[in-house]
């Protein structure tokens, strides 16, 4: 079964999975091929239903169940949960933030008030695409400034200061590296209240779910904070949520959506997203939560733990704070040599200093430091591999692995890499490791 998943600057990945795949076997298989290895929760794939509205797919549930449609199933690459940037580990997730967030400027979803902070966004987009400012093809770069300065003022005329103003600050971003371009970028943008938010209308309502609670846009603006949220729920087309306001009344807000997706979809975002920032831990009332079709209904009543028709509600299994220690955790038992495992704050770096050559004596330090590592590396390769404290001194016969010491050897029947019987073990002698490596070193 085929899936093409489209990524935010249009390149379209081509996937295959199983029959009765899920859709964490498609996640996985797309963040895989784009390098993506351990911060993969951030993502979502989206979908359109057959009434045309844009959902999330849920990734616990078999993908066929969901989207209702022949294969090759369509999805869309996108961010989910918006994190700050220097959370972000990996250069390959940074970059996916930040076409995200690029595609969301120039299809209108993001609004400044600011001309500064929007001239700042420009420059560093410039940066980012085009590299270094050259003042010898002013004209292609002008047109680069006043397209996105129109996206993000929604102005159709720009005034030609404006313009200048960027080639300034486009100027001064000289020698800044594509990755320190984008991570500025998306710090610029996470300052802005609506980061992260999640949007949607209900017939003159416009409600934004995000990192801090729901923001309600329209008809008056208003912030409810998660701690303030009392109850929420959903039932068909009807979303109710109770709330505190002024620490005293309570108050209800009710929406009545277009379909019961719709309402389901506002009612899955809170509740994930609430966990997703808030919570130290994702409960299992909430990683538990399903619901049946018919079928798995009627075979429920005989047998009440049949998987048949089971579908999650919620597409949730851990925070914000348990993705990022186990995605640092994994990339600090990966080699040290991997390229697209460098942190937020080494990129900015790099792109902030200068580079300058070692002295020789810091050469002579490094080097130092490299042999000990090797003669470290050494040693346990020469450590019985049984009780991890003596020397390696046997030899199995007659399979030939020298793994041990020779008391663990006395207490092997077969050997334990190989698992052949062994008819005869014999003592090896090796140089005294300790004295003559140190020597070397």
């Amino acid at each position: 079964m085929w899936c093409l998943v489209s990524q935010p600057n249009s390149v379209i990945m081509e996937v295959e999975v199983t029959q009765k795949a899920k859709g964490q076997e498609c996640l996985e298989k797309v963040c895989s091929c784009l390098g993506i290895n351990n911060e993969s929760d951030y993502f979502g794939l989206k979908y359109h239903s057959v009434k045309g509205q844009e959902c999330w797919l849920n990734l616990r549930n078999p993908i066929e169940r969901q989207v209702g449609r022949v294969a090759p199933f369509r999805f869309a690459l996108r961010v989910k949960f918006w994190v700050p940037p220097h959370l972000v580990l990996q250069d390959t997730t940074r970059h996916q933030f930040y076409l995200h967030a690029k595609m969301d400027i120039a299809e209108g979803r993001l609004k400044l008030d600011s001309r500064e902070t929007v001239m700042k966004l420009v420059a560093l987009i410039s940066q980012a695409e085009m590299g270094d400012f050259e003042p010898t093809c002013p004209p292609m770069q002008c047109s680069f400034y006043e397209q996105w300065c129109q996206y993000l003022l929604a102005d159709a005329q720009i005034e030609d200061s404006v313009i200048e103003k960027v080639a300034e600050m486009h100027d001064n971003l000289k020698g800044m590296k594509t990755s320190a371009a984008e991570y500025w970028l998306l710090k610029e943008i996470s300052i802005n209240e609506c980061y992260g938010e999640e949007i949607f209308t209900c017939k003159g309502t416009t409600l934004g779910i995000g990192p801090h609670g729901i923001t309600i846009y329209e008809p008056q603006k208003q912030s409810i904070s998660y701690t303030a949220i009392k109850s929420a729920a959903s039932h068909r087309r009807v979303f109710q949520l109770s709330y505190e306001q002024g620490g005293e009344s309570c108050s209800l807000l009710e929406l009545k959506f277009d379909s019961s997706l719709a309402a389901s979809a506002v009612y899955r975002a809170l509740t994930e997203k609430h966990a997703f920032y808030s919570c130290e831990t994702v409960r299992g009332a909430v990683t538990s939560q399903f619901i049946r079709d018919l079928k798995g209904t009627i075979v429920s009543i005989f047998n009440e733990s049949t998987p048949l028709g089971k579908k999650y509600v919620f597409d949730i299994r851990r925070t914000c704070r348990e993705v990022h220690d186990n995605a640092r955790r994994a990339l600090h038992h990966q080699a040290p040599s991997s390229s697209s495992t460098s942190s937020a704050a080494a990129t900015v770096a790099s792109a902030e200093a200068p580079q300058q050559q070692p002295s020789k004596k810091q050469q002579q330090q490094q080097q130092k430091n490299s042999d000990s590592e090797k003669l470290a590396r050494l040693l346990d390769a020469l450590t019985c591999r049984i009780c991890m404290d003596a020397n390696i001194d046997t030899v199995f016969l007659p399979c030939s692995h020298v793994i041990c010491c020779w008391k663990c050897a006395e207490r092997c029947q077969t050997c334990p890499l190989c698992r052949a019987t062994i008819d005869t073990a014999k003592r090896i002698y090796l140089p005294t490791l300790e004295q003559d490596l140190a020597a070397l070193s």
